[in-house]
């Protein structure tokens, strides 16, 4: 058995095969975006942006220190979010709305995000709930806004940028790439599965092949489509 494909064969391959390919990526495509459509639960995500600053010194220089200062310690600020002295209160106040809410969800679904050289932090709320993810993510900055100062009194103001907002688009799963990856994956394996059969393919299509087995070649058989020039008369 030959294990060698050429690159004229694998060309003959594909075209012959191409209903296969094509139906292969369809099927996969179809089944990835039914998953991600109506067995997949969406989740959904809000965002509040917060700016914080501590107390400002009136000097030029010191002011400059003072911001970069507030810069760094924003990664403080970030990891202080999901934190008890911040969830706890979150969860008492929303726990009579959104009964599935508790310590170990919320910790689970706040995320905080920074950009670099910025003030800026923004808290990400995610849940199965557009409402859910929204009010997670403004109480959460409320409670910030009032606990801070006692837990860190160098903190003077704290400015929410902007507040959540019901999002009506989940962020997962995304059923484009859900689809075009079940596309691609369909056209993988038809590749796959035409290429095992190729190489099990015991025929001799090449005399070249039989001498190379020290056999000798009797005869040539060719091939004529009759009723192919019977069907064009």
């Amino acid at each position: 058995m030959d294990t060698t494909i050429s690159y004229q064969r694998l060309w003959e391959l594909f075209k012959k095969n191409f209903a296969f390919l094509l139906i292969s990526a369809i099927v996969f495509a179809g089944a990835a975006f039914a998953v991600s459509h109506y067995l997949i639960t969406p989740r959904y995500q809000s965002t509040t942006a917060l700016l914080v600053n501590r107390s400002q010194n009136n000097q030029q220089a010191a002011a400059y220190n003072d911001q970069q200062a507030d810069v760094q310690i924003i990664y403080t600020y970030r990891d202080l979010v999901t934190r008890p002295a911040i969830v706890d209160p979150v969860e008492s106040s929303l726990s009579n709305r959104f009964p599935d809410i508790n310590r170990a969800s919320l910790q689970h679904s706040i995320t905080t995000e920074a950009s670099q050289n910025s003030q800026i932090f923004s808290i990400n709320a995610r849940s199965n709930d557009p409402y859910e993810a929204r009010d997670i993510a403004n109480r959460t900055a409320d409670v910030f806004r009032q606990r801070i100062s006692q837990l860190m009194p160098q903190v003077s103001r704290v400015s929410v940028v902007s507040r959540a907002t019901v999002s009506g688009r989940p962020v997962f799963p995304n059923t484009r790439l859900f689809t075009a990856a079940g596309f691609l994956l369909g056209i993988f394996i038809a590749i796959v599965v035409i290429l095992i059969r190729e190489l099990m393919d015991n025929t001799y299509r090449d005399v070249e092949f039989v001498n190379k087995l020290g056999l000798n070649n009797l005869a040539t058989v060719n091939y004529a489509n009759f009723h192919h020039h019977r069907r064009n008369r």
